[in-house]
C-alpha cells in the first residue's frame, strides 16, 4: 500500500516537501508552510509537547496531515 502525501502523517522536526495547508490531527488547527521548511509544535494545541493532548504529547507523534 502506498502512502499519500495527503493521508500521511508527519511529526515535529519532519521536512516539509510540498508547499501548502497542514492541519494538525488533534485540534484542527491549520497552518500554511512553504517547502523545505520543517513541522514545529502546533501552536493551539501544543500537541508534541507535555502541554498537548493526553495521545500526543511525545514529540515523535504524528499530527500533522497535508491538507492542500
Amino acid at each position: 500500500m502506498t502512502t499519500t502525501v495527503a493521508t500521511r502523517l508527519y511529526k515535529i522536526g519532519d521536512l516539509v516537501l510540498q508547499s501548502g495547508v497542514y492541519m494538525c490531527v488533534p485540534c484542527g488547527y491549520t497552518q500554511f508552510l512553504d517547502a523545505g521548511e520543517r513541522l514545529i509544535t502546533c501552536l493551539a494545541c501544543f500537541a508534541g509537547t507535555a502541554d498537548g493532548p493526553e495521545e500526543y504529547r511525545d514529540a515523535e507523534s504524528e499530527f500533522w496531515q497535508f491538507i492542500g
